[in-house]
């Protein structure tokens, strides 16, 4: 499995990460839920959105060479800002607990964001938001 991350639209009110996880192997693989996502240092994992579409207990199953999508939403209220300039992601196992994190090499233009408030959504075949 290959987890990569991507910032989108930085400094803008639809800022966010756009996270992809590709089958690179030759047989099936799946995801559960919604990654468990730590930004930075702080070592706090991030929550799930409450406006997330329901789902999120499904298995998702990916054939070699297929996708799944997620996002870390990331609020900018103009204060009290937390920055970062790294991320780490980690799956969730059958029981929804996590495994072991990795750190993800970002994409994208900006390498560094900014948030009050951030949450992540569900895995989905589907990529989050029109784009």
């Amino acid at each position: 499995m290959l987890v990569t991350a991507v910032h989108r639209f930085a400094g803008q009110q639809a800022d966010h990460l756009l996270v992809t996880a590709s089958n690179q192997g030759t047989k099936p693989c799946w995801v559960t839920s919604y990654p468990a996502v730590k930004l930075g240092d702080n070592g706090l994992e991030l929550p799930h959105s409450k406006k997330d579409n329901p789902g999120g207990d499904k298995r998702i199953t990916l054939q070699p060479g297929g996708k799944a999508y997620s996002a870390v939403n990331l609020f900018d209220y103009g204060s009290r800002n937390q920055t970062a300039q790294s991320l780490s992601i980690a799956l969730r196992g059958t029981k929804g607990h996590e495994n072991p994190s990795y750190s993800v090499v970002m994409k994208g233009g900006s390498q560094q964001f900014s948030w009050n408030e951030a949450d992540v959504l569900n895995w989905s075949t589907e990529k989050p938001y029109d784009f």
